[in-house]
């Protein structure tokens, strides 16, 4: 691949040691050649990613979750570096990054282009995801009842704490802990998977990435609540009915020439 000679950081300061990771990267990038450009504004702030050849995000998976509407709309890949707890998309460990960093920058990775999801209200408004669109329950004590149709057919209707609706990457995500099946990230389709649904016979379905796919209520009830990646994304009465696609666009992720999907798998879930 083409070198980088002009890379983003973005620090979390909330994360211990994500200072230190930023100059250490700020500094292996300028001994390489390459220019570093660096902020501590989380989510980055709109354009600071023009121009750039690749952005480091150092704080976790949901640091990088923040970075994503910035990298879609510049098409800029994106590579996580973990504090805290490991996770699945901030792959690079600050201890690591002397010896990996470098290849990198000469040209040594390649660009995985992840499938998204775009959930949109009635009223136009809409939101991408990169792990799951969300629809629960807007009581704490009373199940939703919602129905699922994929197009003008309807699939289900559920009596359960909420549906997830996922794409291949967060699959390990909500999915996984409800559930649901893990599905390779170059599969693009979207995984449905419902939350504690009140039969035994409620599985999850898996559709292929041209179904647009509808989320309504059925009957009267609390106004459901809707996020996008963990973070609240639409609430009251007229987020439903929800329609969520896969879009055009995806999601560039940068990773090593040596990654390899199932040895993550293996080494997070313990498999080995």
């Amino acid at each position: 691949m083409t070198p980088l000679s002009r890379i983003a950081i973005v620090a979390n300061a909330t994360k211990p040691g994500a200072l230190e990771a930023a100059e250490r990267l700020d500094d292996l990038a300028r001994a390489e050649g390459a220019e570093a450009r660096v902020t501590t504004e989380f989510p980055p702030p709109p354009g600071f990613l023009e121009g750039m050849d690749a952005c480091f995000v150092i704080g976790g998976d949901g640091t990088l979750l923040g970075a994503l509407e910035e990298a879609v709309a510049r098409n800029v890949p994106v590579a996580g570096v973990r504090r805290g707890r490991v996770g699945f998309l901030a792959t690079f460990s600050p201890d690591e990054l002397a010896e990996r960093i470098p290849p990198i920058l000469r040209g040594a990775y390649r660009v995985g282009r992840r499938s998204l999801l775009r959930c949109r209200v009635p009223g136009g408004e809409s939101r991408l995801a990169l792990n799951d669109v969300v629809v629960k329950s807007g009581s704490v004590s009373r199940l939703a009842r919602l129905v699922v149709r994929s197009g003008e057919e309807p699939v289900a209707e559920y009596a359960c704490d909420g549906v997830i609706l996922s794409t291949p990457t967060g699959s390990t995500a909500y999915n996984l802990a409800a559930g649901g099946p893990l599905v390779h990230p170059s599969a693009h389709v979207v995984v449905m998977t419902p939350i504690s649904a009140h039969t035994l016979t409620s599985r999850s379905v898996i559709f292929p990435r041209e179904a647009r796919l509808v989320v309504e209520s059925a009957g009267e009830q609390e106004p459901p609540l809707v996020s996008a990646d963990g973070q609240d994304a639409f609430s009251g009465p007229d987020c439903l009915p929800l329609e969520v696609v896969v879009p055009k666009e995806t999601f560039p992720l940068l990773e090593e020439e040596s990654h390899s999907h199932f040895r993550l798998l293996r080494n997070k879930l313990k498999w080995d």
